[in-house]
């Protein structure tokens, strides 16, 4: 019957060469006549898909049960938005068959939850003239700037979110998504030697909300040693069979729930080398040695990972500022009402005696002679804290020794400790190690503040490698900052206009050719002003 209904009206097919008229399939009436079947099949249509009382639903959960709904065909949606508090929409091109399986099912959707939700199919909406959007080659695109040829490393961490798939939605949770990706990048790198195996020692996929991998084709050549898939759903490793026939030596599993599934360490490895039987290393740690009563300890605790590149980007920075010469620059980090507290171990050797006389707010408890100080010495306002910071010796950190842990998080802020070892620039050969615990808070412009910050100094390990401080001979990196954030320049677009009384679009015009450089701005601005060159509409 399929193909007696599409030869019946080939004929009346719209190409770019004719017009056609769009027609709407709708859930109250869910069927399908010849003219709409033509529309349907047209691989260079765009079809409007209508989605109803979407207003509480996300856009990862409508996108991914729509795409699930018409499996086994590929649906990639694009320019998805609100149209209302009630309605979304997005544009897909897909097959025949994908329509129709979405006819059958009545134009209803299932969400995770159970809910149903109803849509509407606007066929021919667009033609490719008027959206040049290709989902292969955006995807292959994306793809080129993932893949490391000289190290084989293909990285598809949290590919739903890359920028550069523009407008697309392409999550690999779904199974089909997952199948085209991997095309595309095949045909990528490969180019038209398609019938070859992808050059890849190491996969990343880690946050794609993947729930099994089990692909009927073959992808991958036997070169695959390396598989993260770090913070995904996969809750049994049997989804992961797949991969079995490959020399897997290292695998990433945590924030899956399989994680959870076993009571102990040793039951976990053994289920894991069941389908990985050459494994050498699980989660970072090598595995064998467990018998010998080795503990097994991993440089940093991130939690789930969900605030991690938060925290890493925070740690960066804070540091970054921190071994600068002037710690001027740290103006901003701390809140209004941040506390700071800083605490020296006592030794006797040149270092304590150096820091003893330039550090006058050692907080150290047990040393407290006169207890009043105990309160003199806890540091409120980031303008107390940040000058306390500037008579502090110019240090630098190697960021390669640093071990970080979440310890709490919400929704609006975090506990950070972070540990390490740094020099003191002054202090040639100088060794110490430092503990500093940072609670950060949420403001506005989703920047993120200090409420709280506790230092403590000591005395190196008697035993470090040297190798991890060879970093410490480097030029710390000179930080100038920028004002970026949204508030910022709005208070700077608001005191120009007030000096100049030109209206916020020359003002904004004049900001942005000196970078934002509100001195530079208006220097600018002045220089126009006495030759005549500011025109008129700038006033109005």
């Amino acid at each position: 019957m399929m193909s007696q209904r599409v030869t019946m009206t080939t004929s009346e097919m719209p190409n770019n060469s004719l017009s056609w008229e769009p027609l709407r399939l709708t859930h109250l009436k869910p069927s399908f006549n010849n003219n709409e079947v033509a529309l349907a099949g047209c691989q260079d249509l765009w079809h409007k898909f209508i989605i109803f009382n979407a207003a509480n639903h996300k856009m990862p959960t409508i996108l991914t049960a729509v795409i699930v709904t018409c499996e086994p065909e590929v649906l990639i949606p694009v320019m998805y938005k609100m149209e209302n508090e009630n309605k979304c929409v997005f544009l897909a091109k897909c097959t025949l068959v994908a329509i129709e399986n979405l006819v059958k099912q009545n134009l209803t959707i299932m969400l995770p939850s159970g809910q149903v939700l109803y849509m509407d199919i606007v066929l021919g909406f667009l033609d490719t003239q008027n959206l040049m959007i290709n989902p292969s080659k955006a995807v292959t695109h994306a793809l080129y700037y993932r893949y490391e040829p000289a190290k084989k490393i293909l990285n598809l961490d949290n590919f739903e979110n890359d920028k550069n798939l523009g407008p697309m939605y392409c999550p690999l949770s779904a199974p089909r998504v997952f199948l085209f990706v991997l095309r595309c990048a095949k045909m990528g790198i490969l180019g038209n030697a398609r019938d070859m195996k992808l050059p890849v020692r190491e996969l990343s996929l880690r946050n794609n909300g993947i729930t099994a991998i089990m692909p009927y084709e073959k992808f991958f050549n036997y070169h695959l040693t390396k598989l993260d898939l770090r913070h995904n759903k996969i809750d049994d490793v049997d989804y992961l069979r797949y991969f079995s026939e490959f020399r897997i030596t290292e695998l990433w599993l945590d924030g899956n729930p399989l994680c959870t599934r076993y009571n102990t360490s040793e039951e976990y490895i053994q289920a894991i080398k069941l389908v990985f039987p050459h494994l050498q290393k699980l989660d970072g740690i090598s595995i064998g040695v467990e018998k010998k009563f080795v503990p097994m300890l991993q440089p940093h605790y991130l939690g789930d990972g969900s605030r991690s590149g938060l925290i890493k980007q925070f740690v960066k920075h804070y540091f970054m500022l921190f071994d600068q010469e002037d710690r001027i620059v740290m103006h901003g980090l701390y809140d209004t009402d941040a506390f700071f507290s800083m605490t020296l171990v006592t030794t006797s050797n040149y270092v304590h005696r150096y820091l003893s006389r330039l550090v006058a707010n050692n907080r150290n408890l047990l040393k407290f002679v006169d207890y009043a100080k105990c309160h003199e010495f806890l540091l409120q306002g980031p303008e107390r804290i940040i000058n306390a910071l500037r008579r502090h010796p110019i240090t630098v950190h190697n960021l390669k020794t640093f071990n970080i842990d979440l310890l709490h998080v919400g929704s609006r802020h975090a506990v950070i400790s972070v540990q390490g070892l740094f020099s003191y620039k002054q202090l040639p050969g100088s060794r110490m190690s430092f503990n500093r615990t940072f609670i950060i808070v949420a403001k506005e412009d989703n920047e993120y503040c200090i409420v709280n910050d506790q230092y403590h100094i000591d005395n190196a390990p008697s035993i470090v490698d040297n190798k991890d401080l060879r970093q410490e001979v480097k030029e710390v990196p000179i930080f100038k900052p920028t004002l970026f954030s949204p508030s910022e320049k709005e208070q700077l677009l608001g005191f120009l206009h007030e000096l100049t009384s030109m209206n916020l679009k020359f003002c904004q015009r004049y900001l942005e050719d000196a970078n934002w450089n509100i001195r530079g701005a208006i220097i600018n601005f002045m220089k126009s002003y006495t030759v005549n060159d500011v025109p008129p509409e700038a006033f109005r």
